[in-house]
């Protein structure tokens, strides 16, 4: 786990909950242990009273605004979440790779379905589809447009996950509105 993403959870851990941080400091471009992750999110669900999942899902939603203040190299060409998602593997890892050699991605299995509906199928060594569906959900929050999420849980551990985006049904529900 790159500590990028642990430091980042430290600090969202202090914001939005108030709980003080380990007496470790985290180096973003250090690596630790998944168990290290696995620590502080359970000591801030418990401090915060919320299931550990919830926590992370809401992690990820940050995370995502985070890394789009952080590198925002990587949006120039996105003109959605759709778009954006889509290059998750080859183009986003790809450009994150040159900058931490030795991260470890999850893969992501794409599939355009139409213009408004794009499937991604998680897969990963660590158990962290809420970290994915967070990260998605931040995405669309990013970009400003509607796109309904739905979830199918592949693996009971949460090492692998489908999500199903589709935007010409949060559109359809929008209008109806």
């Amino acid at each position: 786990m790159k500590g990028v993403v642990l430091a980042e959870l430290v600090q969202f851990a202090e914001s939005r909950y108030g709980v003080t941080p380990p007496p470790t400091a985290f180096d973003a471009v250090g690596n630790y242990p998944y168990s290290d992750l696995a620590a502080l999110v359970g000591a801030t669900a418990e401090h915060a009273g919320i299931p550990p999942a919830d926590l992370v899902r809401a992690f990820g939603a940050h995370l995502f605004g985070r890394f789009a203040a952080l590198y925002p190299i990587f949006f120039f060409d996105a003109g959605s979440a759709l778009d954006f998602l889509g290059r998750i593997n080859t183009y986003v890892h790809g450009e994150v790779q040159k900058l931490y050699p030795d991260a470890e991605f999850p893969h992501f299995d794409v599939a355009r379905r139409s213009a408004t509906k794009l499937e991604l199928t998680y897969r990963s060594s660590r158990p962290l589809a809420d970290l994915a569906e967070g990260l998605i959900r931040g995405c669309i929050a990013h970009f400003g447009r509607p796109i309904t999420v739905h979830r199918e849980d592949l693996d009971p551990d949460a090492h692998a996950a489908r999500f199903v985006l589709d935007a010409g049904s949060a559109a359809r529900r929008t209008d109806r509105s």
